[in-house]
């Protein structure tokens, strides 16, 4: 409810965007090295893990193919 009454302006929400995307994005970087099986660098400001290559395949994400409506 924290979050709907601050986009009401009632109050602040409890855990601004700033932080909240930071911790996602270390919480998912932690998943990348899990995947890679290595301990990961990674370069924030350019968004790449410098010393294992293939994790950066991980980074992103393929879309799915459409499937039509049965």
């Amino acid at each position: 409810m924290n979050w709907v009454d601050a986009a009401k302006g009632k109050t602040q929400v409890s855990c601004p965007f700033e932080y909240a995307a930071q911790l996602t994005e270390i919480m998912l970087l932690g998943v990348v090295a899990l995947r890679a099986g290595k301990r990961i660098e990674y370069d924030a400001k350019n968004m790449r893990v410098t010393n294992v290559a293939a994790a950066n395949e991980l980074l992103q994400r393929q879309p799915r193919q459409a499937t039509s409506p049965v």
